[in-house]
């Protein structure tokens, strides 16, 4: 079947675990000196179900990727690939503020999101065409990364009752992405300084996991970033910033970690996951996934979607035009 050979090509599109640990529990979690507790990061954070009928009508299901909430209301963040299926009748169209429905209808697979020990049917609220946010391919480079925007907004169903924990979101400098040319030609430059950052996901067969490290490379487009296995900065350097000199480069990522929230020490979302391998972590960044569905002004009387902190400043989901 064509949704199992896809699971099989997504299982092993991302290569051997690469170099740091992986974080699972609350003690090693107290242990890096963040400022977020392990309960808290599990409650801001989804996993991303597929379940799909064999060829004898049963049902069953696969972990397909992970996903973080931005609003109390059930707003979300994953990456355009895991919701794939789901878009497969969309795929020619971009929808801004719409309702796509990824866990109800006559289709044989139907998507469902965990959030801690809850489970939840999924809608994908805005999305682009298939060719602007991965062009096709399970596999990219790492310029084809930062050239795509591998995302969606979706949100999750609910009564409306449930206050649902969720992930800061920083103020930026608008227009720094241009929006007109999202797929400009780049070059990659160290990030200075670089960026201590904690990947969240539910890998493959495992539960709920962090994984550590540094953000290393970016473009002057702020449209991504990358923990890479290379040495971008002199002894001298890491020493003006009380980086260890033995620091080990790149990102521990696992299969089905992609989607998942990257944020800093502090508790702010720095963007999201949509690649890796044993050398290289791909990062979108969150600005990149605000900037295309999200803006500071709205027709009278419409609600704020987020809020960015600390200037309260509050964003509306765009419209279809």
């Amino acid at each position: 079947m064509q949704i199992l050979l896809y699971l099989t090509i997504f299982l092993f599109s991302w290569s051997s675990p690469a170099l740091s640990n992986l974080i699972s529990d609350a003690k090693d979690l107290l242990n890096t000196g963040v400022k977020f507790n392990w309960p808290e990061v599990r409650s801001k954070s989804l996993k991303i179900l597929l379940e799909y009928q064999n060829e004898n009508g049963t049902w069953q299901r696969a972990n397909l990727g992970s996903g973080f909430l931005i609003s109390s209301d059930g707003l979300f963040v994953t990456a355009y690939h895991v919701m794939k299926f789901c878009l497969e009748s969309q795929k020619e169209k971009s929808r801004f503020s719409a309702s796509v429905d990824c866990s109800a209808g006559p289709s044989a697979i139907r998507y469902k999101a965990e959030n801690g020990d809850r489970e939840f049917e999924v809608q994908i609220i805005s999305h682009l065409k298939e060719v602007d946010s991965t062009n096709g391919k399970d596999i990219h480079t790492p310029d084809e990364i930062i050239k795509h925007r591998d995302f969606v907004v979706g949100k999750l169903k609910s009564d409306g009752a449930i206050g649902f924990s969720h992930w800061d979101l920083r103020d930026f400098e608008e227009n720094k992405i241009n929006l007109l040319h999202p797929d400009a030609d780049f070059e990659l430059t160290p990030l200075l300084p670089p960026k201590r950052v904690f990947v969240v996901g539910y890998p493959k067969d495992r539960d709920f996991v962090i994984s550590e490290g540094f953000l290393n490379l970016t473009e002057k487009n702020s449209r991504g970033y990358f923990a890479a296995d290379y040495k971008v900065y002199t002894p001298a350097y890491l020493e003006s910033q009380g980086i260890s000199l033995d620091t080990k480069w790149g990102i521990r990522v696992e299969n089905h970690m992609s989607g998942g929230a990257v944020v800093d020490a502090s508790g702010y979302l720095v963007g999201l996951v949509v690649n890796g391998n044993h050398q290289t972590a791909g990062i979108l960044s969150i600005e990149n996934v605000l900037e295309t569905f999200f803006s500071r002004t709205a027709k009278s009387g419409a609600s704020p979607s987020v809020v960015l902190r600390p200037t309260e400043t509050p964003l509306y989901l765009k419209e279809n035009q």
